[in-house]
């Protein structure tokens, strides 16, 4: 009785490892870890396109159509208030995805997380160039020239990383993983 599997997709390849799905025999290279086991990669891309049936590639515009003006507006208000942006950033980046959610009836693309965080990004763009030009200037020895200190210089470019940061990583994690925030 000759009990050997071979995987699927690498014939030379001893395996006694097994699609939970499907029952194809896959080595280690092909095996996808699942919260319920080991897939093939086949089985796996057939659960996520029907996680993603009914999108459609003009959401992605929806999507961005929704989100820049809200992350114009957030990148420039938020950052603005200092130690609130702490808790106002992961708000905002939230809201922004619940928004294009709601705009594209709730169907997701494989990239709306990524529309949606460059988005946040390009919104904090404007806010984010005054101070880098300054930025500049004082490092080139033009200090005097722009309106801010060292110290405010600091303290605003501060607030917008920590904005970019919390906003982006609530907007990942919502579109992302499905979760709320």
């Amino acid at each position: 009785m000759n009990d050997r599997l071979y995987c699927a997709n690498h014939p030379k390849v001893e395996t006694r490892l097994r699609c939970n799905k499907c029952g194809k025999p896959i080595c280690p290279k092909c095996a996808v870890r699942t919260p319920v086991g080991y897939r093939c990669r086949e089985c796996v891309n057939s659960q996520q396109r029907v996680f993603y049936a009914g999108f459609r590639p003009s959401d992605y515009l929806v999507a961005a159509v929704v989100a820049v003006p809200l992350s114009l507006f957030g990148g420039w208000l938020v950052p603005r208030l200092g130690w609130y942006t702490l808790l106002l950033g992961p708000v905002v980046g939230g809201g922004i995805a619940e928004a294009v959610l709601w705009a594209v009836k709730r169907r997701r693309g494989r990239y709306t997380w990524a529309v949606v965080c460059g988005s946040v990004l390009l919104g904090a763009l404007p806010t984010l160039a005054p101070p880098l030009v300054a930025l500049a200037g004082i490092l080139a020895g033009a200090a005097g020239v722009w309106r801010y200190s060292a110290g405010g210089l600091f303290f605003r470019l501060l607030w917008l990383g920590i904005y970019l940061l919390t906003a982006t990583g609530a907007a990942y994690v919502r579109l992302r993983t499905g979760r709320r925030i």
